[in-house]
């Protein structure tokens, strides 16, 4: 019997020895094993995670986007605020005290005023005029840094003013917007970076600032206000106020008067800024402004007065008042500006053959038609008027030579 156990157990196949497994090995085999339960989900189970994961990823960018248009909307209130202690010094304290009283009763908690305009028209020294201290650094003909392209000025109201408990004021001043290299150019850089610093804001009110005493609008002028409207939108031009300064004109032109000069200089403003569109008439109320205090005139009291005897810091108060409390606030959304359209750009060929027919077929014509009248009727006049020197024993009219002709013609048209 016991060699019948020793030959069973020699046939016996030999017993496997135990292998001993480190940690890390034991760790992927149940990775391995998870993984192979997961691959054996049900598909419609996966699909329904991923559709949940979706949702949430989309209801986060929702809530940061809210969350984005709330800090935008805070910025203002974020900007830190110094006293405004030219305010006890303004000799109109009292009226602009109750313009600032009837902006809190509107619910305004911040008055946010940007001021645009070419370089030396005034800018600074109007945020000057306005706060009663010197805020703003002036310099004549300055080239400004990119640092220096927007200077805000954020003023709190004093405490112990009835009804203006946290009330502030923000003044945007921001430098020329005509190129400080070429001269005769617009700044797109400046516009750039303006439109990106008022990102998010509310601006109540839009100071365009020019000098009154000048006598046209020219092709700068024209270049500037196309470029504000191209850069900020036409909406902008609804929050405008046209402010002129060097109101206290010393003589105007012959032949006019203070009123009806200073109305033909904002009539040629608003004519520029509106354009020929017939449907956009923005309103652009006018301000004269003297900031040159050896020159402004004052009453007893100090408040400083224009020509025609009246305030014209309270005036200027009242039309931002107004502009700020008539309509919403402006805000700068870049997807409003103009841009140009490609969608019809393949029409582009045919209109422009379709206009030199017109022009070779129709209007070229004409013009020829009526300057030969024109030379016509003319050489008639200046005939009949040497027949009559004749008559008389005088010499002939002095006829003038086409060039000097067109030199007058070009003075007529720009009186």
């Amino acid at each position: 019997e016991e060699g019948a156990v020793r030959r069973a157990a020699a046939a016996m196949p030999p017993r496997p020895q135990e292998v001993e497994y480190e940690e890390e090995d034991l760790e992927e085999n149940e990775e391995g094993d998870e993984g192979d339960d997961y691959e054996e989900a049900d598909e419609g189970e996966f699909e329904g995670m991923v559709e949940e994961g979706d949702e949430e990823a989309q209801g986060e960018e929702g809530d940061a986007g809210e969350g984005e248009e709330e800090e935008s909307e805070e910025e203002d209130d974020a900007t830190a605020a110094t006293p405004w202690t030219g305010l006890a010094k303004l000799p109109e304290r009292e009226a602009v005290i109750s313009y600032l009283q009837e902006l809190a009763e509107s619910g305004f908690k911040q008055l946010n005023v940007l001021l645009l305009g070419k370089s030396s028209v005034g800018k600074s020294s109007t945020v000057n005029s306005v706060l009663g201290e010197a805020a703003a650094r002036v310099q004549a003909f300055k080239l400004q840094a990119d640092a220096e392209m927007v200077t805000p000025f954020v003023k709190a109201v004093g405490e112990e003013i009835s009804g203006l408990e946290g009330m502030r004021i923000k003044l945007i001043d921001t430098c020329g917007l005509e190129d400080p290299e070429a001269g005769d150019a617009v700044h797109y850089a400046a516009l750039r970076k303006i439109a990106d610093s008022i990102k998010g804001q509310s601006i109540d009110c839009v100071l365009f600032v020019d000098r009154l005493d000048l006598y046209r609008v020219d092709a700068l002028d024209k270049s500037i206000i196309q470029a504000v409207t191209d850069t900020f939108g036409a909406s902008i031009w609804k929050k405008a106020v046209l402010v002129l300064t060097h109101g206290n004109l010393a003589q105007t032109p012959p032949g006019t008067d203070y009123d009806s000069f200073a109305d033909r200089r904002v009539a040629a403003l608003r004519k520029a800024i509106r354009g020929r569109n017939p449907l956009f008439r923005p309103r652009l109320p006018a301000v004269l402004v003297e900031n040159n205090a050896e020159t402004c005139p004052t009453d007893k009291e100090g408040r400083r007065l224009l020509p025609d005897g009246s305030q014209w810091v309270v005036s200027l108060m009242d039309t931002i008042t107004g502009m700020a409390t008539a309509k919403r606030a402006y805000r700068y959304r870049p997807g409003l500006t103009r841009r140009p359209n490609q969608r019809f750009k393949w029409m582009l060929p045919f209109v422009l053959a379709a206009q030199w027919l017109l022009w070779r077929d129709f209007i070229q014509p004409r013009m020829v038609h009526d300057k030969k009248r024109q030379s016509q009727a003319d050489e008639y006049i200046w005939t009949a008027k040497a027949d009559q020197r004749k008559r008389l024993g005088i010499g002939p009219p002095l006829k003038p030579t086409a060039v000097n002709a067109w030199r007058l013609e070009q003075i007529y048209e720009d009186d």
